[in-house]
């Protein structure tokens, strides 16, 4: 049998794993603007956070970034509850999907392809999100960091630990899957399991961490 592809491609991959901050949504504005409100519930002072901060790693590694000598667990739990309380609720007025990137992924299901999320993102705001711009129409399942949180055998995940998750429950071979994201994690995650990864030049990662990656692409279309 030939498996159907997109018009002048090769054989398609049959599994097609996408990130969120930076590679389906430009949602930087309204992160900032929770962590910022964070820190100020929390009576954090944090006078280089614009200087530190990307979009794209995790709260944690973010948290460490910012305060790498009085990090602490119990910091983070702190930041990460008040963080979800304004991110969640606000309803993402700043965020924007990039334009032409849901069109491809339409396209690459319609080719039967599966298409999944897979962020750092908590479980909440991810949901939230998708729920607001229709995305479950479009992706089969959104899995992320902390969706087992409350399993202590698993908890939150790093990105190369989830992916290698997403792969044995959906039993997708690294040789048929692809990662698509932006920053450096993802191309990271996506080597430490066999994958092929797409960098999307929209997004947040810069030239150096786009080199990480299997290919990039210019425009959605070349995805």
């Amino acid at each position: 049998l030939r498996r159907r592809g997109l018009p002048g491609s090769r054989a398609m991959k049959r599994f097609w794993f996408f990130d969120l901050d930076g590679t389906l949504a430009d949602t930087e504005g309204d992160i900032r603007r929770a962590w910022k409100a964070a820190l100020a519930d929390l009576g954090l002072d944090c006078p280089h956070f614009d200087d530190v901060y990307t979009t794209g790693p995790s709260l944690e590694e973010i948290t460490k970034r910012l305060f790498p000598d009085t990090w602490t667990p119990e910091m983070l739990q702190a930041i990460r509850g008040s963080f979800a309380r304004h991110y969640d609720t606000d309803g993402f007025p700043l965020t924007r999907e990039y334009p032409g990137v849901l069109d491809r992924v339409r396209a690459l299901k319609a080719a039967g392809a599966h298409v999944a999320i897979v962020t750092n993102k908590r479980l909440a705001g991810a949901r939230a999100m998708a729920a607001k711009f229709g995305w479950g129409e479009v992706f089969e399942k959104i899995y992320t960091a902390d969706m087992h949180r409350d399993d202590p055998a698993i908890g939150v995940l790093r990105k190369p630990d989830l992916l290698r998750r997403v792969l044995a429950e959906l039993d997708a071979a690294p040789a048929d899957s692809v990662m698509v994201g932006d920053t450096v994690n993802d191309f990271e995650a996506a080597a430490k399991n066999g994958l092929e990864s797409v960098a999307v030049a929209w997004g947040y990662g810069k030239p150096d961490e786009r080199r990480e990656a299997t290919r990039t692409a210019q425009v959605p279309a070349e995805i």
